[in-house]
């Protein structure tokens, strides 16, 4: 079966990507720091008011601290392209002959693994020094971090699309970062929005991000099983949301590609 990417080329676009990165050292220190600093005040943040939060049968300081993780290494991927669009940087690559689903994946794929790798420092701190506590379902936990991760590529992908055609902020990177600081529950139970306005948390499940939260905090922090029929609905859901955006994504940035390039415009941000 022919792949809808290159392999190779793949792996030079990472490759390319993982040496500029690593060629400055201070940007390394930096981006070490930056990691690490950030988390450890959400850390102190969360340490100052922990509370139980019974959605997920947890204290405060695992609730917060696994959201962040969240959002370092899965909502990463919505950052991989975007970051990427420099003048006569795409329009560059693709006149050598590599397809667009080869470009993305390989631009996506460094910021993503070094994310990851950033999580385990990120992970022993939030359990040995903040006292986090995970109860974790390795099985659910690999599914729902490999669900959600194609979840929000595909959105990246629809969203870039859109860039390339308009060349400033989409709406969609727009809407889903208000909505999930707002109500996909990084920081806070979803169920506190009713506190507010009774009924609002509705609105959150309308987000994608809201389950992307939701499902791996489930495999961490209740160790909630993929066949528990408790559990199961949720993952299914998030699985759904993950089919149904890959086709939408993938179409949408075909069309900027072709767009941009019909238009002249493609290197042009």
């Amino acid at each position: 079966m022919k792949l809808p990417f290159e392999p190779n080329k793949a792996l030079a676009l990472i490759k390319r990507d993982a040496t500029d990165w690593s060629s400055y050292k201070m940007q390394v220190v930096i981006s070490i720091l930056t990691a690490l600093v950030g988390f450890a005040s959400w850390g102190f943040n969360a340490t100052f008011r922990n509370v139980a939060v019974p959605d997920y049968n947890t204290n405060y300081v695992s609730f917060l601290l696994s959201g962040i993780l969240v959002g370092n290494v899965i909502l990463s991927l919505t950052q991989g392209l975007s970051t990427r669009l420099r003048p006569w940087m795409i329009e560059s690559i693709l006149m050598t002959g590599v397809r667009s689903e080869t470009f993305v994946l390989g631009t996506v794929a460094w910021s993503y693994f070094i994310s990851v790798i950033f999580f385990i420092p990120q992970l022993i701190i939030g359990v040995y020094y903040f006292g986090a506590s995970l109860i974790i379902d390795p099985f659910s936990l690999f599914i729902a971090i490999t669900v959600s991760s194609i979840m929000v590529f595909a959105i990246s992908m629809a969203s870039t699309g859109i860039r390339l055609v308009t060349k400033v902020t989409d709406p969609i990177s727009w809407t889903l970062a208000t909505g999930s600081q707002l109500l996909s529950g990084m920081t806070f139970p979803v169920s506190h929005l009713n506190d507010y306005v009774p009924g609002l948390s509705n609105l959150s499940w309308v987000l994608p991000y809201t389950w992307v939260y939701h499902v791996v905090r489930l495999a961490s922090l209740e160790g909630a099983s993929v066949v528990n029929p408790s559990y199961g609905p949720s993952f299914l859901v998030t699985a759904i949301y993950a089919l149904a955006l890959v086709p939408i994504g993938l179409l949408t940035f075909r069309w900027g590609l072709r767009r941009a390039k019909r238009e002249g415009t493609l290197g042009m941000f």
